[in-house]
């Protein structure tokens, strides 16, 4: 079952958005990103737990330690895809737990292999009700990744609104040139029709990976908010990936639930009206191949996004 993060496509993509240069050991990929100085960090994103095995085997261990050394690594990041529950005992084999996250550890999981009225009917009121007042305001979609363009523009402009980071036009040029022509990468767009012109009101980003619908990522008009034009986009997506076979519809990101103050809390409320399960992954575990310069890394880590923000 193909997992899209391990997968070449993926590699690639990361290839031209940051990262140097990669490695395989056994069925695991590793990213080599470039830091100050000559040093380097390695990472694994999104090892399933089919991969889990190899990772803990000495022979892995070994080779991993070997590249390290070839490329002067701090530290190598390994990113479970594997619920949290799971005991893996990693910290046996040196590995201690991330001081940040690089793919989100809490999501939400939404079951695809219900009936259609069933997923409506496990949704908040609140968002069965938004996806009717869109479809009274009579907002259409179209799904087409030429419309990039027009998800670029409203995700510059909910980045600005919200005071955040955001990515380049590149890395989504890169994501539809190498995911988009191998059929994993879909973009919705919701309209409406103003004085006869097209109002792009609300786009996303949904990637496939195995039996998941993956929601990457999203983008609004804050001026045509009223409209309601996200939770339309968002259940036009989740119908089709339904219809396409696929089982689950992964929000890919919420706030933990002891967090309020979180930066994704705003997202998290919007996200929950479509009811789903709260689920939790291992997440990011570190092992260190130089202590001194890994503590110093953090620090920096941790500055360069406070200042971000």
């Amino acid at each position: 079952m193909l997992n899209l993060f391990q997968s070449p496509e993926w590699e690639q993509l990361k290839l031209k958005t940051g990262y140097q240069e990669s490695f395989r050991i056994d069925n695991i990929l590793i990213l080599k990103k470039a830091l100050p100085f000559g040093y380097s960090m390695l990472y694994s994103p999104m090892v399933k737990e089919s991969q889990v095995s190899s990772n803990k085997s000495q022979a892995f261990l070994n080779e991993l330690q070997l590249i390290g050394r070839k490329n002067k690594a701090i530290f190598y990041r390994l990113e479970l895809d594997v619920p949290a529950t799971f005991d893996l005992r990693l910290t046996t084999d040196g590995f201690t737990k991330a001081f940040e996250e690089m793919q989100p550890e809490n999501t939400l999981i939404l079951d695809l292999e219900k009936q259609e009225d069933e997923i409506l009917s496990q949704m908040k009121p609140k968002g069965r009700y938004n996806i009717r007042v869109a479809e009274k305001h009579r907002v259409y979609f179209k799904k087409d990744l030429s419309e990039i363009n027009n998800f670029y523009n409203l995700y510059v402009k909910t980045a600005q609104r919200h005071k955040i980071t955001y990515r380049d036009k590149k890395y989504f040029e890169g994501l539809v040139d190498i995911l988009g022509q191998k059929g994993y990468l879909s973009c919705y767009t919701g309209y409406i029709k103003e004085e006869g012109r097209e109002i792009p009101l609300s786009s996303i980003i949904v990637a496939f990976s195995g039996d998941t619908a993956i929601y990457l990522f999203g983008a609004s008009d804050d001026q045509y908010k009223n409209l309601m034009g996200p939770y339309l986009v968002q259940w036009q997506a989740i119908k089709e990936a339904k219809a396409l076979g696929y089982k689950k519809y992964d929000f890919f990101g919420i706030a933990p639930e002891d967090q309020p103050n979180h930066p994704w809390a705003g997202v998290t409320r919007f996200k929950r009206q479509f009811g789903g399960e709260a689920t939790q992954i291992l997440g990011s575990y570190d092992l260190v191949f130089k202590p001194a310069l890994y503590q110093i890394f953090k620090v920096a880590e941790k500055i360069r996004r406070r200042t971000k923000q």
